[in-house]
Parts: C-alpha cells; structure tokens; sequence
C-alpha cells in the first residue's frame, strides 16, 4: 500500500511540474506579443525599390511582403518605370493675350473698366436678368461710365420708363454692346454717334423705370445692338434673348472682360 501512495504521489509531483513549466512557457509566450517595445527588428539600409516591387508583387501576386523583402526575391511582378529629364530646361509656352488689356509700345493699358467709381453688387447676372446691378453709397450722385471705349449708339427710355444709354464697342475686331439702364439723367452733350472714352460720364445713377431703387442695370454681349445687319441684336427683343442665350453659354457679359468684384472704390 505504500508502494502505491509513492507512485501515485510520484506521479502528482512530474505532472504538477510540467504544469508549472507550461504556465511559464505561457507567461513568456504573453510578454512577447504584449510588450513588443522589448522586441525590436533593426536594419541598416532598405532599398526603397525593392519595397516598392516587393509591396507590388503582394498585391498581383498575393505573396507575402516580408518573406520578399527578407530572402530579397524582388525580381517579379510587374513594375511600370518613370523617368524624368534630368538636363534641359522647359519649354516657352505662347499664353494668349488677356482680353482685358491692349498691348501698347510701352506699357498694357486697360480696355475694360467697371461703371462706377464706387459701387457694390446687388444682382448678379441670372436667366430672366443677364445682367448686373449695382448701386452705390453715393447713390443719385455716382457717375455712369462707359465700361470700354465707344459709340453712343442709343440713347432711350424704355416702356417702364428708365432712362437707358447703349455705346457699341469694337475691341480687337468683335463688336460689344454695353447697356446702361434706369438712370437718374443723362450727360450734356450725349447724342447717337458720340464717340466716348472710360472717362466719360454718361449720365448719373438713378431709378427710373421699374427700379426698387438707386441702381445701374448694365448688360454687355458680344453683338452690335440696333445694327440691322446683326442677326442677333438688330431690335431690343432679339437683344435680350441673345442675352440669355448667352448666358446659357456661360457668357456673363462685363464680369468676363473684368474683375467685378461684391464692392469697391476705385475702378
């Protein structure tokens, strides 16, 4: 019976310490994948196309990165390579001419202006209104001038009864027509005919006609209005379907020769 007891206890003392070395193992086996600060991989070079190649061949070929980087079989999968000039320098490029400035002998001069010497936009140009409002804190005392050189070419007060003004412009052999409408007067000495500059006022900012108050309506398109050999422009009604034809276009008529900006002081 005592030989019994001593194997039996015999047995309970190897099995408790390979338990004991296992739970060891165990508790060594965690510190490894949870403290792995302790466990750092360190290398002195890694030659960034080979990354690139081994990172390619693990997508097309589902191979592990790893394993390519560490036994260096880089040579397959398909690499697409980039070169780029190392001598030389780049070619001149010919910009077109911005069609807000003419070139002069000495220095670029402006062609289009804004119409205001001070102003802020109330209405930007839409379907059914291709045009821009714009007041001013001078409100009945802020001149109107024309947006570019030009001809007087109307001179009118329309069905609602504002004041309007329309000069033809002829910039780089395309014909404009700027239209300048509900003024308060107009200029002394405006007639259909009259050559103006930017610097000539035509007339002061008012609400005549169907206005909710002092503003300037002015619309510019790229045709020649009242000219009876323009298909496009030879009456009014033809006018303001070019104009929202135009518009449809993307053409928003003075903001595409010129900066116009929600306010200002200077033109």
């Amino acid at each position: 019976m005592n030989t019994n007891f001593f194997i039996i206890k015999s047995k309970c003392i190897i099995l408790l310490s390979i338990a004991l070395f296992l739970i060891s193992i165990g508790l060594q086996t965690k510190d490894l994948f949870i403290n792995d600060s302790d466990y750092k991989i360190e290398y002195e070079y890694v030659n960034i196309k080979d990354m690139a190649q081994a990172s390619i061949k693990t997508k097309e070929n589902k191979t592990s990165i790893l394993n390519d980087l560490f036994t260096g079989n880089t040579t397959s999968g398909k690499i697409t390579e980039v070169s780029f000039p190392t001598t030389g320098s780049a070619e001149e490029v010919s910009l077109p001419a911005i069609s807000n400035t003419e070139a002069t002998s000495t220095v670029q001069r402006q062609i289009w202006r804004l119409p205001t010497e001070v102003g802020f936009v109330t209405q930007y140009p839409h379907y059914g209104h291709p045009a821009y409002d714009i007041s001013s804190s001078r409100t009945y005392s802020e001149n109107i001038f024309p947006v570019a050189n030009g001809v007087i070419s109307g001179i009118y007060t329309d069905p609602a009864g504002a004041r309007v003004v329309t000069i033809l412009h002829n910039i780089n052999g395309v014909k404009y027509t700027s239209q300048y409408a509900h003024l308060s007067v107009y200029a002394s000495g405006l007639y259909v005919g009259k050559e103006v500059t930017v610097n000539d006022s035509i007339g002061l900012m008012g609400s005549t006609g169907n206005s909710t108050g002092p503003h300037l309506h002015i619309a510019v398109a790229d045709c020649a209005l009242f000219d009876k050999n323009d298909a496009n422009c030879s009456n009014l009604n033809g006018w303001f379907r070019y104009l929202n034809i135009r518009l449809s276009q993307n053409y928003y008529g003075l903001g595409v020769h010129v900066y116009v900006p929600g306010s200002w002081n200077s033109r």
